[in-house]
């Protein structure tokens, strides 16, 4: 049994909310709230078969395996726990041409009245379709794949940020043969955000993650058989990377991943795989956070570093913001005065002197779905997780594993670029 904690309420509850405040909602994108031995496996992340539904690696533990998509057309549906919504991308059969790719709108986030009065505060002439990003390659509802059941993958989103604003990476990690989860954070989303709502709830972050197992495993329509619920990773980034480092302790995931996790909760750290992804130039998750964050994990455990790299490079914020339709870019076109903090942190990593956004998606990519499959048993060759690897990229990237065999440690680390 969970033992929960009690929620404690940050912010005011707002009646009445100007435009100025409005325009301040829209614009938080996801924040935080707050020489290698070649590379042993452990018997927990090694199998002798792999599953019919899983392709094999393009590639060797030196190679960028899942930088690029993976066989798999992804699908997109929407399914609803109680209080809030889940998207789901998945793999899917192949798709006809003239299919229309999914869209969603960065004011999707944001309560209905609010999102409705976003037109009045964009330039004279100015289309709200600005607001739009498209879901590359990515197509909603259409027929999954026969090739499966896949492993389930839960996705956790930052705070102030919601499902749909990692879409990107989402959608590559599906291409490769997993079904992927994302449920609204509702306590911390970026609609609880703007309207004074935020509940700190560590404990709930997790429940919520759970329930999505079983809603995703007994759902019909495009997902009727379609998600192995034996296997369960978890994803996140930011916030949403502390609640699956906290979520690992659970008996139903096996492995985690954190992207710019905000820590960990306070409790022993079980001895199942977990990667922690930090980004070097990190504003509001710092990186010696990360390294902290990664000591306190038990082996099997791996830490990269990507150089270059910020907050936001892991959403799909950085795009809107070296395209100009980014929300900061527009509420400073009309003249909004924001604070520094604020400004600073949004567009964090998207900036001219920041990695090239599609190039830091392909390291997360691939570091991601490679951890995914060998803590899985999906992957026993470990392909994209030797340490050669960093050498893929002419970004530089500090990669460490602290690995068990049987009851010894073997450490190793390195860096390349």
């Amino acid at each position: 049994m969970r033992i929960r904690t009690t929620p404690t309420r940050s912010g005011p509850r707002v009646g009445t909310i100007t435009a100025a405040v409005v325009a301040v909602g829209l614009l938080v994108a996801s924040c935080s709230s707050g020489e290698s031995a070649e590379p042993t496996t452990t018997a927990a992340e090694t199998t002798t078969t792999l599953p019919a539904s899983v392709p094999p690696a393009p590639g060797g533990p030196d190679d960028p395996a899942f930088a690029e998509s993976g066989p798999f057309a992804v699908g997109v549906t929407s399914l609803s726990l109680p209080d809030r919504k889940v998207e789901v991308w998945y793999p899917a059969a192949p798709v006809p041409d003239g299919t229309p790719v999914a869209t969603y709108s960065q004011l999707d986030a944001l309560p209905e009245n609010l999102a409705s009065l976003a037109p009045s505060l964009l330039p004279a002439g100015t289309s709200p379709d600005i607001l739009t990003v498209t879901m590359t390659d990515t197509y909603r509802d259409v027929p999954s794949s026969t090739d499966g059941p896949f492993p389930l993958v839960l996705f956790s989103h930052g705070f102030g940020s919601f499902r749909l604003d990692a879409s990107a990476l989402v959608r590559g990690m599906a291409s490769w043969g997993f079904v992927v989860a994302a449920p609204d954070h509702v306590e911390r989303g970026r609609a609880a955000l703007v309207t004074g709502q935020v509940v700190r709830d560590p404990d709930r972050d997790v429940q919520v993650l759970l329930d999505t197992i079983d809603l995703v495993g007994s759902a019909g329509g495009v997902l009727s058989g379609l998600t192995d619920t034996d296997r369960v990773g978890a994803v996140g980034h930011s916030a949403g990377g502390r609640a699956v480092l906290t979520a690992l302790s659970e008996p139903e995931i096996d492995v985690a991943v954190g992207w710019a996790a905000a820590g960990r909760a306070d409790v022993p750290a079980p001895e199942k795989p977990s990667m922690n992804i930090a980004a070097l130039v990190d504003v509001l998750v710092p990186v010696e956070e990360v390294r902290a964050t990664y000591a306190g994990m038990a082996p099997p455990k791996r830490l990269v570093v990507i150089d270059g790299a910020g907050h936001n490079s892991f959403t799909d914020v950085c795009l809107a913001v070296r395209s100009g339709s980014d929300l900061i870019g527009i509420a400073r076109s009309i003249g909004f005065e924001l604070p520094e903090g604020l400004a600073a942190g949004a567009v964090d990593g998207c900036g001219p002197e920041s990695i090239d956004t599609r190039e830091g998606w392909a390291i997360t990519q691939s570091f991601t779905v490679a951890q995914l499959r060998s803590g899985l048993g999906l992957d026993p060759s470990g392909a994209g997780l030797g340490p050669g690897v960093v050498r893929a990229w002419d970004v530089p990237i500090e990669y460490v594993e602290d690995l068990v065999v049987a009851a010894t440690d073997t450490t190793s680390s390195t860096t390349g670029g």
